[in-house]
């Protein structure tokens, strides 16, 4: 019903009616709104750390880690998308120090990390500001709309990361 109506216009009375529940019942296993959308977005929050976990594994190139991670977050939005929209969209938990909006902060934190390093290294283009193109990045991955595919990542980051042969030498140019 968040997702459908969206959460400041779905109420507790709606809730209970669609589930078959009176008021009183529903709130005998929840006390609010804000409670169940954390539940519902729970598997979400485990997805995401999974993830964020993943990207700190190895000693792939900057680059790398971040088309991995942006793969993974494409691919676990696809998969459940109604969980995602609520996760990173509008309707999303409203307090900035909730545990989906610090778990949306580490993505788009971790991300910067790696556009940051990647930019060290020379493998992204000149001009790219690591913390805007992460925020740009997650909403193109994970965006309110429909959810893009893993492999539509590749032609995202074919803006920013510089590739080996476009002739500059080094990862230098352009």
């Amino acid at each position: 019903m968040f997702h459908e109506r969206g959460y400041d216009a779905t109420s507790m009375s709606d809730i209970a009616a669609r589930l078959g529940f009176t008021k009183a019942a529903l709130y005998r296993h929840v006390t609010g709104k804000a409670e169940l959308l954390r539940a519902i977005t729970r598997p979400v929050r485990a997805d995401v750390r999974a993830l964020l976990a993943a990207s700190t594994a190895g000693d792939d190139r900057p680059v790398d880690q971040l088309a991995q991670l942006l793969r993974g977050l494409a691919g676990a939005a696809a998969a459940d998308p109604g969980r995602y929209v609520l996760f990173w969209g509008p309707d999303g938990e409203r307090s900035p120090h909730g545990p989906d909006a610090v778990c949306r902060a580490a993505v788009v934190q971790r991300l910067t990390e790696l556009l940051e390093r990647a930019a060290d290294r020379g493998e992204i283009r000149d001009g790219i500001v690591p913390h805007l193109a992460a925020r740009l990045l997650v909403g193109a991955v994970t965006g309110p709309g429909r959810p893009v595919s893993p492999s539509a990542v590749d032609v995202l980051l074919d803006g920013p990361v510089r590739r080996l042969n476009d002739g500059a030498g080094r990862g230098r140019g352009r």
